[in-house]
């Protein structure tokens, strides 16, 4: 057995030392790129939240710029400086975030004059609070505000708990939607789960919209998500919060990003404890209803949570998520840190999908092309002279023939293998690091294997990232993904093609990824 190592990555954002989770404000503000993110710099697991930052102009080099928000006001005491977003107003950089407490959870907005290095908190924070509101929204869940502009408005979503939430979808929004009444389905208080059920007295998990003119003074609008015929009755029971939602329009689509914890099992979907979901369909912002067209996976692999996205000077949206997941095991603790961010993603929906690709400046980091084609495989395996490593992006297609699997085997060792593959059968990609490394812990029965359904296809196109610890792999040009951190030994940098039955490889690329 090798030994093992330090696993700091090369090409993804992660903090050196102490604890880091969700991203919080990105923006593009000042001619460069901001990611704040929860931050614990004391010690490698979470802690009271401050808000940590990095910069970038590429999404690839990352330079760690000093705490911006520390946890140093009464009502910020126990849980801290939590989730929230970034906005430019009228050239000044604000931030709203989420004062936590056990029992009660409030919004604060504070602003930086110095290009976003330090803040000022609003003097009257909280400015916000549940009992504003509504009766319907929980006080001690109601947090993660994501602000957006539209027609001169300051729109916000945010995740919290609905108290009562039978209430039924409001009539202008179905008349807007052209959804008839008999689509929905309204249930009573009594139909939401056992009486022990903590939601049942705690409230159901959703998110919310409010607007304000200024920042400052907020109005609700209304609760996004109503029971809606055709989808699981988990998604409207959820025993948590639809924490850190988003919202962008692509191709004319309202996209919401979410990641509702402790959504259980939907056949192959939601494999984690907690998931991440994109929900395509329209919001109402008379009312705040969001008329669902379809719930979805947004990464079918381990290690996920938290995404948030960005707007560029370009036009396009840029995401990046937390590359970990809840109650795991983390073996970087040994070295003094934890969490590690995504590479990022440009997102577009088409095809009725939301598609994800590896942000497009990587590539001015790939070095040493290795290229070959033409390949058959038949009950067998092959490795290709110069494609090896842990710090490299390989983009193989596979015309799967009479093949019942087909696929990669990487971080491949004396001991150490993780594997990638399509079967046939299963119309299916299924991600497996059981015999990885250092052995993943967690909470769900299943941690070492992950399972992506697909459409009925041709060609099973990979495109997969290594970087050390982590494996991103996007699935037929992006339109799925799966990701997952493993621990290899430092040697364990083969690749190995395989397949059960006959299958063509009809493209293989491979960089080395190189970063001064």
């Amino acid at each position: 057995m090798g030994k093992t190592r330090h696993y700091k990555p090369t090409y993804h954002a992660y903090i050196p030392k102490g604890w880091c989770n969700d991203p919080n404000g990105m923006i593009h503000y000042g001619g460069t790129n901001h990611l704040y993110f929860q931050h614990y710099p004391y010690y490698p697991a979470w802690g009271t939240m401050h808000w940590g930052h990095m910069t970038s102009d590429d999404f690839i080099k990352w330079d760690l710029k000093p705490v911006a928000l520390y946890p140093d006001q009464s009502y910020e005491v126990i849980c801290g400086c939590c989730s929230g977003n970034a906005i430019e107003k009228d050239g000044r950089l604000y931030i709203m975030y989420t004062a936590a407490q056990p029992d009660r959870q409030r919004q604060c907005l504070a602003w930086s004059e110095d290009g976003g290095i330090t803040f000022t908190k609003e003097p009257s924070n909280p400015i916000l609070t549940a009992e504003m509101l509504s009766p319907e929204v929980s006080t001690r869940d109601f947090r993660d505000p994501k602000i957006f502009v539209k027609d001169d408005w300051y729109y916000c979503i945010c995740g919290t708990r609905i108290i009562d939430p039978a209430k039924p979808l409001p009539r202008e929004a179905l008349d807007r939607a052209n959804i008839s009444g008999a689509d929905m389905v309204y249930h009573s208080r009594e139909d939401a789960g056992p009486s022990g059920n903590p939601a049942f007295s705690m409230g159901d998990g959703n998110l919310i919209l409010i607007r304000s003119k200024d920042l400052y003074h907020w109005e609700y609008i209304g609760k996004l998500l109503y029971r809606q015929k055709g989808f699981d009755e988990a998604y409207y029971t959820l025993n948590g919060v639809y924490e850190c939602p988003d919202f962008f329009v692509s191709n004319g689509q309202d996209v919401i990003l979410s990641s509702p914890q402790n959504l259980p099992q939907m056949g192959s979907a939601y494999q984690n404890q907690h998931s991440v979901v994109y929900i395509l369909g329209k919001l109402d912002f008379e009312t705040g209803a969001f008329v669902v067209e379809s719930f979805n996976e947004l990464d079918a692999g381990f290690d996920m949570y938290a995404p948030q996205a960005m707007h560029l000077p370009d036009g396009r949206i840029v995401m990046i998520g937390w590359k970990e997941m809840w109650d795991r095991n983390f073996p970087t603790r040994a070295d003094g840190w934890g969490g590690t961010y995504s590479l990022p993603r440009e997102l577009e929906f088409k095809k009725g999908r939301l598609y994800q690709y590896p942000v497009r400046e990587i590539a001015s980091y790939r070095q040493n092309r290795v290229e070959a084609k033409g390949l058959r495989l038949k009950d067998g395996s092959v490795s290709v002279e110069g494609v090896e490593g842990d710090k490299i992006e390989l983009d193989v297609t596979f015309r799967p023939g009479s093949a019942r699997k087909l696929g990669v085997k990487f971080f491949v060792g004396q001991d150490h293998e993780t594997v990638v593959y399509y079967d046939a059968e299963k119309k299916a990609v299924i991600f497996d690091r059981t015999i990885s490394g250092i052995r993943p812990e967690g909470v769900e029965d299943n941690v070492t294997t992950r399972t992506c359904d697909i459409d009925e296809t041709d060609e099973i196109r990979f495109q997969i990232f290594l970087d050390v610890c982590s494996a991103e792999v996007f699935i037929n040009g992006g339109r799925f993904v799966m990701t997952g951190n493993v621990y290899p030994d430092e040697e364990d940098t083969g690749v190995v093609f395989f397949s059960e039955g006959e299958c063509d490889i009809t493209s293989l690329v491979k960089y080395d990824i190189v970063v001064d």
